[in-house]
């Protein structure tokens, strides 16, 4: 687990792929959907991977919007802490460009003290149009692909990797030897050797809500973390904390009914966020206008602030390290 000298301790988030609902509206087309305005170059990665390059200082409209202006009164808040040596490598795997909104204030934290922070999705969410308009398929993918940049850039990371396998179809594909699906495995440990990070995020086996690729995107990191020996990374689940919530297990924020809870004895780590990575998980949020109305944009990472984070993500060690 993250020890104190790493990270002190905070909260929990949650995804925002359940709160969207279908569009009711007619077909839109991928014109119709304006995506973010990322600056860059693409890239083709040696196992054919096609990535773009962000461009230094050209930041998604979403981030601009919520940045601090240069000019900042005297009053305004100081600027973020300096990066720390201590500060971890973390790769975070999910499945859906929108998924790291659970622990977004986390990774950004992360990444502002200078830790290393790879984020992977396992699909490109093709098949989850969300509030868009869009119909399942390529368009989507694309569209989605480039949110799921603009969240990474907003938190301060890297391009994040896409392994692009078809979305809703990890747990179908998981036994079908034809399916690209099944070298998941291959790919996260081979992630793993690459970086070498000291932890891994990813979802607990309820997979949030019981959403079939969460639970497919969780089952194959653990797999894999199991068979390494006692040096392995730590494992970190997401975890929604049973009554912590200010009017019980039943006082959900909207869109959070019915997800899986997390007894507090089992909780290992709270990881503490500030201001500047909550500012960073708002602007995060703020770059899936497919997934969510304006209203849920804006609102959405207060929300988990206020009644579900309270200053601190919530996680559960998968693996205890050996004494």
């Amino acid at each position: 687990m993250l020890r104190p000298e790493e990270l002190s301790k905070p909260v929990m988030r949650m995804l925002a792929c359940t709160v969207a609902a279908l569009a009711t509206v007619a077909p839109a087309t991928a014109q119709d959907v304006a995506k973010p305005s990322i600056v860059g170059t693409e890239e083709t990665l040696e196992d054919g991977q096609v990535v773009t390059r962000l461009t230094p200082g050209a930041a998604p409209r979403a981030l601009q919007d919520n940045r601090r202006s240069d000019n900042a009164a005297p009053d305004d808040p100081p600027s973020p802490p300096e990066s720390r040596q201590d500060a971890p490598s973390v790769l975070a795997i999910v499945s859906h460009p929108d998924d790291e909104i659970v622990f977004a204030p986390v990774l950004a934290r992360i990444a502002r003290e200078g830790g290393e922070v790879t984020l992977v999705f396992a699909t490109s969410g093709d098949q989850g149009p969300g509030t868009s308009g869009l119909e399942a398929g390529d368009a989507l993918a694309s569209l989605r692909e480039d949110e799921g940049r603009c969240a990474a850039f907003a938190l301060g990371l890297e391009e994040p990797i896409y392994w692009r396998f078809g979305d809703g179809t990890l747990a179908a594909n998981a036994r079908n030897t034809q399916d690209a699906m099944r070298d998941m495995g291959e790919r996260i440990a081979g992630l793993i050797a690459l970086h070498d990070p000291s932890v891994i995020m990813t979802w607990g086996p309820d997979g949030g809500y019981g959403h079939a690729d969460h639970r497919i995107t969780s089952s194959a990191v653990t797999q894999v973390v199991q068979a390494m020996g006692p040096d392995r990374p730590d494992l970190l689940y997401a975890a929604f904390v049973a009554g912590e919530q200010e009017g019980g297990d039943d006082d959900a924020p909207p869109g959070f009914e019915g997800w899986a809870r997390t007894h507090p004895s089992l909780i290992t780590d709270r990881i503490a966020y500030e201001p500047f990575d909550l500012d960073a998980a708002m602007a995060a949020v703020n770059c899936y206008e497919s997934q969510f109305d304006a209203t849920a944009r804006e609102t959405l990472a207060g929300t988990l602030h206020q009644r579900v984070w309270r200053g601190q993500v919530s996680f559960r060690l998968a693996f205890a390290k050996p004494r």
